[in-house]
């Protein structure tokens, strides 16, 4: 287990709780308090409430579950209208059975936290591990992200991840401090890539989130779910940069085994290569294949396919803030998975005629 050392407390200070012990704050801190004592509760027994509570919660007519909506027509265009809802209602209680025992890595001994980790690919860390490298670790929006990615500190490895800063200090500061309970650093995403990359050349691992729409600057359409969506082109460039072993880290929450499960990946071989498109595709298809293994768990109700690649692609999220009492447009959602073609493409196409 690793100690927060002088230049880790520089990207986050672990001591800033005592600045905000201000009344203001105050439900901010009583709610962590009530997630602490949801800790100690027999997490079988949270498991059942929170399976119940998602059959209500189903249908209720929100924009999460407008998104997550949209989102299925779109990757599974023939899906039908009660497997959705399965999907949807069964993404909602995994999501509330991570939120109760989101104060668990805080108050609770690690005998009791290791007990709730299950490795599956444990094989595959070792062997990255055993490279001598840093490792870049994939890991998409799965509702356990965070759960399952601090296992990797757990297990000894130094860790940095970059995140944004939460509008609420209390809920920012319970967060990072819970990042580094074993060791690692925290930095803020303004700190930008150098600061990713000096860390890897240190030998320092760190998290990569990979099926963020972060918009058409620094984005490649490349197809995810059959759909073609802005692909951001930093992983290879990061690989490249740091030297670093890239693989997946897929979290999964089970409710039959009541454990995080965390899965790894074979390390990508051979990677970067020089075609950047084929780099994108191949991190694009290792998170689908995990996806489509558990659909459940990965976050639908994220605006994934916000960015189009021009205007004759429908926007499937146009009915986000229609009333439940006033019937949306008719969305083609099979139009947004139509094949993409670069510009670059179209002008070789045209010359050559």
């Amino acid at each position: 287990m690793q100690k927060i050392t002088a230049n880790q407390k520089s990207a986050f200070d672990p001591q800033c709780w005592k600045k905000l012990i201000r009344p203001r704050y105050l439900l901010s801190w009583f709610s962590l308090f009530l997630l602490a004592l949801l800790a100690w509760i027999p997490n079988r027994i949270r498991d059942v409430i929170c399976i119940a509570l998602s059959f209500p919660a189903v249908m209720v007519p929100t924009r999460p579950r407008r998104i997550a909506y949209a989102n299925l027509r779109t990757a599974f265009p023939d899906i039908k209208a009660k497997e959705c809802r399965r999907i949807v209602r069964r993404m909602m209680a995994a999501g509330l059975a991570v939120f109760t025992a989101y104060a668990e890595p805080s108050v609770l001994p690690l005998w009791m936290l290791r007990r709730r980790w299950k490795v599956v690919g444990q094989e595959y860390l070792d062997q990255a591990r055993s490279q001598g490298r840093a490792i870049i670790f994939i890991a998409p929006h799965s509702l356990a992200i965070d759960r399952c990615g601090l296992y990797l500190s757990y297990a000894g490895l130094h860790m940095c991840t970059m995140v944004h800063q939460q509008n609420n200090k209390v809920y920012d500061w319970f967060l990072n401090a819970q990042r580094l309970r074993f060791g690692g650093a925290v930095y803020e995403r303004s700190s930008g890539l150098r600061t990713l990359i000096r860390e890897l050349k240190a030998g320092h691992s760190c998290f990569f989130l990979p099926d963020q729409d972060l918009g058409r600057e620094n984005s490649r359409f490349i197809n995810f779910l059959g759909v073609p969506k802005a692909t951001v082109t930093t992983l290879p460039k990061l690989a490249k940069a740091g030297n670093a072993a890239v693989m997946q880290l897929f979290s999964v929450y089970n409710f039959k085994t009541a454990c995080f499960e965390v899965h790894f990946s074979p390390v990508f071989d051979n990677y970067p290569t020089a075609d950047l498109d084929a780099d994108l595709a191949r991190m694009n298809q290792v998170i689908e294949d995990m996806v489509m293994l558990y659909k459940e768990q990965y976050m639908w109700f994220l605006r994934f396919f916000k960015t189009r690649p021009d205007d004759s692609y429908p926007n499937i999220y146009k009915n986000l803030h229609i009333s439940s009492f006033k019937k949306g447009e008719s969305l083609d959602y099979r139009g947004r998975r139509k094949p993409y073609q670069p510009p670059e493409d179209k002008a070789s196409d045209s010359r050559s005629e």
